[in-house]
C-alpha cells in the first residue's frame, strides 16, 4: 500500500473503550494540597503560580480551593470553620463534603512543608488531562472535511499551543539561579541519613553479585534508620522507610521478624512500609507516592529491591537508565527529601561495577559494593563513590541464622540476619569461626597451597588455578588480594622481597 495513502484508512472517532477510561488525576495529591492550605495559609504563596481551581479533578476539591482562595483574597483566615461557612453561604457545603470532609483534609497532612511538590503533581495531572482533551479536539478538527487542510492544521496547532501554555513550567523544572552567598549556604548544608555513609536527599546504590547478601544488608540499614539506631557505628536520622520488595514481599517478613528477634526488639514499633510487588518505576513511581500519601507517611528512605525488577528499559542504554534515575529523583527524592537506595547486581563480566550502562555511576550520589567469599557467611561493603564526602573504610557484616519456630510439618524455620562487625578482633574471630566450620573457602585454599620460600607469583598462579574457569580477571584479582590479606593479617604467612614464608611451618619446626 502507498504510505501516503495510509492515513485514509484511519477510521473516524467513535464511542468505545477509550470513553470509559479514567482521566489522569491524583486524589491524594489534591487532598494534600488542600489540607496543607488549611494548616498553613501562608503556603498559598508557594503554589499560587502553579495551581488554579481548574487544575483539580474532583469537583469538591475545586469548590474548597476556590473558597480558600476567596477568603485569602479578602485577607480573612481560611480554616475549617471559615471555609465551611463560605461554602455554606454559597450553598456548596454539601457538594464539598461538609464539615467532616474538611476536618479529614486538615488531619490528613502532618505539615505544609511538601505542598509545592504536591501542587506540581496536581498541575502535571491537569496538564495530562488538557493534552487528552486537546487531542480529542484535534481529531474532531481533522475530520472537519468542510475546512481546507491548511486551516485544519493551523487550528490543530492552536490547540497544541494552548495545551503547552496551560502546562507552564513547574517549579521543579525551572532553572535555579543562586548568588554566591546562597551557593555557600547550599554547599554547607549537606545532610546525612547515616553519617558519612548514606547522604540524605540522595539517590544511590548497593550492588553485588548473586548470593552476596546485599538484600540482607539493605534491609539492615533500613531497619536501623526506622528505629534511629546507629548503623555501622554511625549516627542515623530516624524516619519511616518505604521498602519496594519487587522480587516478592512474602519472604521479607521472615527477615524482618528474625532481625527484631535477634535484637530483642518489637517489630510493632518499626515504621517500615512495604510494597510487595514489582512496579515499573519509570512509569508508575507516582503510584507509590500516592500510596504513601494515603497512609500519611513521609519516608526518610526508599529502598528499591531490585533495580532490574522495577525497570522496563534497556540496562545498557545510557539515556533510558538516566531517565529512570531522574524519575526516582523527581518522584521520591525531590518530594520527600529522602535517600533512595537501589539494590542491583554486578555485571556479567565484571564484579567491580554495577551491571548496565555507565550512566548508573554517573547519576548516583553514592555507590556501595558488596562482595563475599563464595562459602563464607561474611560480606564486605566497600564505598566506591561518595559525591559529598570521603570514602569510608570497608565494613564487614556477618550473617547469622535466627530460629523462627516450625512449620506445619514441624520443619525448622530460620532466616539470616546481617550483623556489622565493629572491630578488627570481631572480624578476625568471624574468619576463624568460618574456617573452623569448614566454610573458609578461598582462604583455606590459599593456605593449603603455601610452600615455605616459594615466589609469591607462583603461589598466586597456583591460587588462580583453584578458581572457576569462567571467573573473569577482575574477580580473580579481587579474590587473590582478599585471601592474601587475611593470611597476612592472621600471621599465617609473611611476604619478604617477593617470597612467601610459611610462619605456621616455622612455628612447628621450633616446637
Amino acid at each position: 500500500m502507498d504510505e501516503a495513502c495510509a492515513v485514509d484508512m484511519i477510521p473516524p472517532p467513535a464511542d468505545g473503550p477509550d470513553a470509559m477510561r479514567c482521566l489522569p488525576h491524583s486524589a491524594a495529591a489534591e487532598q494534600s494540597v488542600l489540607g496543607a492550605l488549611l494548616l498553613d495559609n501562608a503556603a498559598m504563596a508557594e503554589i499560587s503560580s502553579t495551581l488554579n481551581e481548574a487544575c483539580f479533578y474532583d469537583f469538591a476539591h475545586r469548590l474548597i480551593f476556590g473558597a480558600i482562595g476567596a477568603l485569602l483574597a479578602d485577607r480573612a483566615p481560611a480554616d475549617v470553620i471559615t471555609v465551611f461557612e463560605r461554602l455554606q453561604a454559597q450553598e456548596q457545603d454539601q457538594q464539598a463534603g461538609g464539615l467532616v470532609y474538611l476536618n479529614a483534609l486538615l488531619q490528613g497532612v502532618p505539615s505544609a512543608a511538601n505542598i509545592r511538590s504536591y501542587a506540581e503533581i496536581v498541575a502535571d495531572m491537569a496538564a495530562q488531562r488538557a493534552l487528552i482533551a486537546g487531542m480529542d479536539e484535534s481529531v474532531r478538527v481533522a475530520w472537519d472535511m468542510g475546512q481546507p487542510l491548511a486551516v485544519r492544521m493551523e487550528r490543530i496547532g492552536d490547540v497544541l499551543r494552548q495545551v503547552e501554555k496551560q502546562r507552564g513550567a513547574p517549579a521543579a523544572h525551572r532553572v535555579p539561579l543562586l548568588g554566591l552567598a546562597a551557593l555557600r549556604e547550599a554547599s554547607a548544608a549537606v545532610r546525612w541519613l547515616v553519617k558519612h555513609v548514606i547522604p540524605a536527599d540522595s539517590v544511590g546504590m548497593l550492588y553485588g553479585g548473586s548470593g552476596t547478601f546485599k538484600s540482607f544488608i539493605a534491609l539492615d540499614a533500613a531497619l536501623h534508620v526506622c528505629l534511629g539506631l546507629p548503623w555501622m557505628g554511625r549516627k542515623t536520622n530516624r524516619g519511616p522507610v518505604l521498602y519496594i520488595a519487587a522480587e516478592g514481599g512474602s519472604g521479607l517478613w521472615q527477615r524482618v521478624e528474625a532481625w527484631h528477634r535477634d535484637r530483642n526488639l518489637r517489630w510493632q514499633d518499626t515504621p517500615l512500609y512495604v510494597v510487595p510487588a514489582a512496579i515499573d518505576l519509570s512509569a508508575d513511581a507516582w503510584r507509590v507516592v500516592e500510596a504513601a500519601q494515603l497512609v500519611g507517611i513521609t519516608p526518610a528512605m526508599v529502598v528499591v529491591d531490585t533495580l532490574s525488577q522495577t525497570y522496563s528499559g534497556e540496562e545498557n542504554s545510557a539515556n533510558e537508565m538516566a531517565a529512570y534515575l531522574r524519575e526516582l529523583g523527581a518522584r521520591f527524592r525531590a518530594l520527600w527529601g529522602c535517600s533512595v537506595m537501589l539494590v542491583h547486581h554486578t555485571g556479567h563480566q565484571a564484579t567491580e561495577r554495577p551491571r548496565g550502562s555507565s550512566a548508573i555511576r554517573a547519576n548516583l550520589d553514592y555507590l556501595l559494593g558488596v562482595c563475599r567469599d563464595e562459602r563464607e557467611l561474611l560480606a564486605t561493603v566497600s564505598c566506591q563513590k561518595q559525591k559529598d564526602g570521603e570514602l569510608f573504610a570497608d565494613a564487614v557484616f556477618k550473617m547469622q541464622s535466627v530460629p523462627l519456630g516450625h512449620d506445619e510439618d514441624n520443619d525448622a524455620i530460620t532466616s539470616l540476619v546481617a550483623r556489622h562487625l565493629s572491630s578488627q578482633d570481631a572480624i578476625d574471630q568471624a574468619h576463624a569461626d568460618e574456617q573452623q566450620a569448614g566454610r573458609g573457602g578461598r582462604d583455606q585454599a590459599l593456605l593449603s597451597l603455601v610452600q615455605n620460600g616459594q615466589p609469591e607469583k607462583d603461589l598466586r598462579r597456583a591460587f588462580y588455578e583453584t578458581l572457576p574457569p569462567e571467573m573473569d580477571a577482575d574477580t580473580r584479582k579481587h579474590a587473590w588480594y582478599r585471601a592474601r590479606k587475611r593470611a597476612l593479617d592472621s600471621g599465617a604467612i609473611e611476604v619478604v622481597e617477593g617470597f612467601v614464608l610459611d610462619v605456621r611451618g616455622m612455628r612447628k619446626g621450633r616446637k
